[in-house]
């Protein structure tokens, strides 16, 4: 049986569990018709919101893990979306960034989709937005995977400010 405070844990952890579901889910239907998954489309505006990042960048940016991030990156390279070449100061790092084929696919995308962020958000009141995506904030730097440094914590190479906030998918 529950305690009171495992139930009401429950209870949030599954009602964040079905938002995210059904986000994806329909963040995936609206990018079908592109051939491009909800997660690489986060990949795809991560890079067009930072120009050029590393692939743990990426990894740390997209809360995602290296495997993942990696097999993205080959795909989307095959489709001439995204380049990769070596990080010009530490020779085990490779760069990556949008092509010209990539960006302009990127921002189809995000005014394709952009009804959809608009639904969210007018679920609430700019208010509620605001104080939804902070507690949301606090919740993620609080539960990163064990033994992985949030982004706040990294320092990042290409000496750009991580960004405030992320692309809602």
């Amino acid at each position: 049986m529950r305690t009171p405070s495992d139930q009401l844990g429950h209870e949030l952890a599954m009602n964040l569990r079905a938002a995210y579901s059904h986000l994806r889910r329909r963040s995936n239907l609206a990018f079908a018709p592109f051939g491009i998954s909800s997660d690489q489309y986060v990949v795809l505006a991560v890079l067009e919101e930072v120009g050029e990042a590393t692939q743990q960048e990426l990894v740390l940016r997209c809360f995602s893990d290296t495997a993942t991030v990696g097999a993205m990156l080959t795909l989307m390279e095959s489709k001439g979306l995204v380049v990769r070449n070596p990080h010009p100061e530490d020779g085990r790092a490779r760069t990556v960034k949008l092509t010209e084929s990539g960006l302009r696919l990127t921002q189809e995308m995000t005014h394709e989709s952009s009804s959809l962020r608009r639904e969210v958000t007018n679920l609430y009141s700019p208010a509620e937005v605001q104080t939804l995506m902070e507690l949301l904030d606090r919740l993620a730097k609080a539960l990163p995977p064990q033994g992985r440094k949030s982004l706040s914590q990294k320092p990042r190479p290409s000496g750009r400010p991580a960004p405030r906030t992320l692309p809602v998918t």
